[in-house]
């Protein structure tokens, strides 16, 4: 004859409900990380192109949402930009990105619009895309000083005549029009 001694008994269901809650906690951590570690990776390889890119690459998901409506969306300032096609003339254009950067969102689409319409060549320009810490996979701008995204450089034969950096004094047009003339311009990050 088996003898229950009710404390005991009370205390062993007690106890293997504590197990089996804690089991299920464990469980429950296990999976909430299993998704975290997911999302993690699926977000680390989509979000930022890195090194030389093209305007096709950013008319793939999810840069065309920004990219496309702002080219969509963009007006070109065309009387400010008169003459501008005789300008470009040997003209070749380094387009230094952030698919990570809200200045880059807003600038790059208006200035592809301007130099397209312009009727620069697509191989006169030249997109390098960068990470948050504004380094290129394969040295693209050692040498270029980058410090802000975007940065939008003008060469003839080579040289370097001027920048636009993160976002235009005038605007845009004006501001392409007086580096290609040669003018005197101080870009935004100038003091």
């Amino acid at each position: 004859m088996m003898t229950i001694i009710p404390g005991y008994a009370f205390c062993r269901f007690k106890k293997g409900m504590r197990m089996k809650k804690i089991a299920q906690f464990i469980v429950l951590l296990s999976v909430w990380g299993m998704n975290g570690a997911v999302g993690q990776e699926h977000r680390e390889s989509n979000v930022d192109l890195l090194g030389k890119i093209s305007k096709e690459d950013l008319q793939q998901a999810p840069y065309a949402e920004w990219f496309d409506e702002g080219v969509k969306n963009y007006q070109v300032d065309r009387d400010a930009l008169s003459g501008v096609e005789d300008l470009l003339d040997g003209i070749d254009v380094k387009i230094v990105l952030g698919t990570w950067c809200h200045d880059s969102k807003r600038e790059v689409p208006h200035i592809y619009k301007i130099l397209e319409g312009a009727n620069l060549a697509a191989d006169k320009i030249t997109m390098i895309a960068l990470d948050r810490k504004k380094q290129a996979p394969d040295g693209e701008i050692d040498g270029m000083g980058i410090t802000n995204t975007p940065t939008f450089i003008f060469y003839r034969g080579g040289n370097e005549l001027n920048r636009i950096v993160e976002k235009p004094v005038e605007s845009l047009e004006k501001d392409i029009v007086r580096i290609l003339k040669g003018e005197e311009y101080r870009h935004s990050k100038l003091p």
